[in-house]
């Protein structure tokens, strides 16, 4: 401890010059400067830092904006989408219901055309066809005149009053129906007698010509008749030939007869040759 402070002070200002003691006045003066310094810097950071806070703020802001609006086009978009596709749907199923429409109006349109077609050509074929019965009924004695003695055509009454009482009212009412009654008298050799044709005429024969034909000779047979079956025509379809040579039926085309021998043959067979010895015996005229 110092006894005497004084000399303290003297030795202070021997040792010490006036520039080294009045550092400690500048270093305390730098040292305050350079505290407010930082303070300032330290009020500058915070400020900069609140300027930063905020406007991290008000970009996260902006961004949550922005995703909102996001958010929402997204939405409308897909609303806008789903409307477009809905209404793409609808448009499709009208165009589609449309186009069915115009298909079935086109098809409706089709059919009554080939409906008019057809009754066209089934018309024009009945013309053709009632045309060549006449004109087999007026050229029978130059057609079947070869294979018969006098044929000649059998009115449907004359058919009604030599069959009435021997069939059935329906059987009879099938038979006039032919489109020809043919009777005349057999040739030699072919025999001694009657022989009858049941004539169907088509311009095209058909299956169906050779099955009427037959089925009408079948009724007269029932009656006792010796009975030829003839399809005539001027045109023939394969099944046609086919099912006449089964059933025995001739065809009459273009003037000539084809299949007679064999259909004369079956006609003449002893089975038939009985059918007609019962209707004889019953005493039915043939005249």
């Amino acid at each position: 401890m110092i006894e005497r402070p004084e000399w303290l002070s003297e030795v202070r200002r021997i040792v010490l010059t006036d520039e080294l003691l009045a550092l400690p006045r500048e270093v305390a003066e730098a040292q305050r400067r350079t505290d407010e310094r930082f303070a300032e810097l330290a009020e500058i950071q915070r400020r900069n830092e609140e300027q930063l806070a905020e406007f991290r703020r008000q970009t996260d802001a902006r961004f949550a904006e922005l995703a909102e609006a996001q958010r929402r086009n997204e939405e409308r978009l897909a609303e806008f989408q789903r409307r477009n596709e809905e209404q793409l749907a609808e448009f499709r199923r009208q165009t589609d219901a449309r186009f069915a429409e115009l298909a079935e109006a086109i098809r409706q349109l089709t059919l009554r055309f080939e409906e008019a077609q057809q009754r066209n050509e089934d018309r024009f074929a009945d013309i053709r066809g009632e045309l060549l019965e006449i004109r087999y009924r007026n050229k029978v004695g130059t057609i079947f005149g070869g294979r018969l003695r006098r044929p000649r055509v059998v009115d449907g009454g004359d058919v009604w009053d030599m069959l009435r009482g021997r069939l059935d009212e329906g059987d009879i009412r099938r038979i006039v129906t032919a489109d020809l009654i043919v009777r005349g008298g057999l040739l030699p050799p072919q025999g001694e007698g009657e022989l009858w044709l049941v004539v169907e005429v088509s311009s095209v024969i058909d299956r169906n010509d050779v099955a009427r034909a037959a089925e009408r000779a079948a009724l007269l047979r029932k009656a006792g008749l010796l009975v030829v079956p003839v399809a005539a025509g001027e045109r023939l379809t394969q099944g046609a030939m086919t099912l006449s040579g089964e059933f025995g039926v001739a065809l009459a085309r273009d003037g000539g007869l084809t299949g007679w021998d064999e259909a004369l043959a079956r006609a003449l067979s002893p089975g038939e040759s009985r059918a007609r010895s019962r209707g004889q015996d019953s005493g039915m005229r043939l005249e």
